[in-house]
């Protein structure tokens, strides 16, 4: 059998000497090359004629799709450059994996790749390259067709893309876009994120296909709103600023809400619709902000003038250090414009972080939580301040159990699960904050991970059926859960 080599050598040699002839894509080797056989295989024209060349039209077939069909024709000249009627043609197909041919020159792509057609006859042959390609897109569906979700929220979309007869093509890439990226933004995989409200029209192109999905994005709903202060006291003719605050379900804070401010008592106070609170009569009134639905409330204590009026409040101490469940007392002077000290005057308390601490009617001071805190004093307008300072106290109580929750665990080999321990003092009160360390008796069937300040996570890796315990410790004490690997 000849090489390729030697194959495409005859094939350029010839083509050259007939490139003035006129024909197309004319190639001649021996007939044996192409059909994989000796010369003498091939069978002689039907014309007394001797095969001189042959022309195989289209000389540059198109691509064709995995499935597809095209058709191949070929002349064949004798020596006088005439066409030998009736003719026998040979179709062969260098890679069949790739492309087949039939006796009467229609190509099938198989797979994808290239390869090369021959025609032979009398001797002579030519070739012409097949290159086969993927089924073309024809159409594209992106699934759900509508979504919605929330500012900062995602969802994930899918483009499915079809050939011509409405089966599905895998293995195809998609190019995503957005209409309004300021509402929606969409990446590479077709997951879209919400950025502000409004709809947005999310494309997925393939191959020239497109197809679309409709988002729409809306804001996080309003979960509860706080008014601040949630308490004041105003001499009538005088005013209040009340602010209201938008909260998310997670405790967020929501900007750029709208609140609508009322008053269920006028004809005490009113407010407008900036959160403007105007004393009008002696008496208390409840000023609402709504937003979303969701209310939030101050309760406004409007008094009359008093006979000569507050000039300066002043209150003692002004900075304060507390514990996280301790108490102390302010105490708020009042002074009239002569520097004389007033009595029987209504004083407001408020403070600045109620989950720091509280203050009550009388100045009470109540440490609540960590951090810092400003109390003021309000009388006839006039107010002062105080800083309090909350901390935690050291823990002092012992560690003097640990459990596991669950106790026990059945688990097949490969499987996982997640344990907790929860410590207690000697009175059965739980502790938090503790440091809990893990271990396996016998790490090589059931390792232990910790995963948070009181969780571990248990995994089977290995050996026979059998148990092995887990346990938890924190300073002295120690809890324990058995765990059983079965088939």
């Amino acid at each position: 059998m000849r090489t390729a080599a030697r194959f495409h050598e005859i094939i350029l040699g010839l083509r050259a000497k007939f490139a003035t002839s006129g024909y197309r894509a004319v190639a001649f080797a021996i007939g044996a090359v192409a059909c994989g056989g000796s010369a003498s295989d091939s069978v002689a024209p039907t014309s007394s004629v001797t095969a001189a060349a042959i022309v195989i039209t289209p000389a540059a077939p198109p691509a064709v799709a995995v499935g597809s069909q095209f058709a191949l024709q070929a002349e064949v000249h004798g020596t006088d450059g005439q066409i030998v009627p009736g003719a026998t043609v040979f179709w062969s197909s260098l890679d069949t994996n790739v492309a087949i041919v039939t006796t009467t020159g229609i190509v099938t792509g198989k797979s994808l790749g290239s390869t090369q057609v021959a025609a032979s006859s009398g001797g002579q042959s030519a070739v012409v390259p097949v290159a086969v390609v993927p089924v073309a897109v024809a159409s594209i569906a992106i699934l759900p067709g509508q979504a919605s979700l929330t500012v900062g929220a995602t969802a994930a979309l899918q483009a499915v893309t079809y050939d011509a007869a409405g089966q599905v093509l895998t293995g195809r890439s998609v190019v995503w876009a957005t209409s309004a990226p300021q509402i929606a933004t969409v990446d590479n995989s077709g997951t879209v994120t919400g950025v502000s409200a409004g709809t947005a029209t999310i494309t997925g192109t393939s191959e020239g296909k497109t197809a679309s999905a409709s988002v729409s994005v809306s804001l996080t709903p309003v979960s509860s709103v706080a008014v601040t202060p949630s308490s004041a006291m105003v001499v009538a003719g005088h005013t209040v600023a009340l602010t209201a605050v938008a909260t998310d379900a997670n405790g967020n804070v929501l900007s750029g809400r709208a609140v609508v401010w009322s008053s269920a008592s006028p004809s005490v106070a009113t407010v407008s619709t900036l959160g403007l609170v105007s004393a009008v009569a002696a008496g208390t009134a409840t000023i609402k902000a709504t937003s979303d639905g969701k209310t939030g409330a101050a309760q406004i204590v409007v008094s009359l003038p008093p006979p000569a009026a507050v000039a300066a409040v002043s209150l003692a101490p002004s900075t304060l250090s507390l514990q996280v469940g301790n108490a102390s007392n302010l105490v708020a002077t009042l002074r009239d414009s002569s520097g004389t000290a007033l009595s029987g005057r209504t004083v407001a308390w408020m403070s600045s972080a109620p989950a720091v601490a509280t203050v009550s009617n009388a100045g009470a001071v109540t440490a609540v939580g960590a951090g810092t805190a400003v109390i003021t004093a309000t009388s006839e307008g006039k107010s002062a301040a105080a800083t309090i300072t909350v901390s935690i106290p050291a823990p002092t109580a012992a560690v003097a159990s640990v459990r596991i929750t669950p106790s026990t665990v059945s688990l097949r080999n490969n499987q996982t699960a997640v344990l907790t321990a929860k410590v207690y003092d000697s009175r059965g009160s739980q502790l938090t904050g503790r440091i809990i360390a893990w271990s396996s008796n016998d790490s090589s069937a059931v390792s232990v991970t910790r995963t948070g300040s009181s969780t571990a996570t248990i995994a089977v890796v290995g050996g026979d059926n059998g148990t092995t315990i887990i346990t938890a410790t924190c300073e002295s004490a120690t809890g324990t859960s058995v765990v059983t690997v079965h088939d």
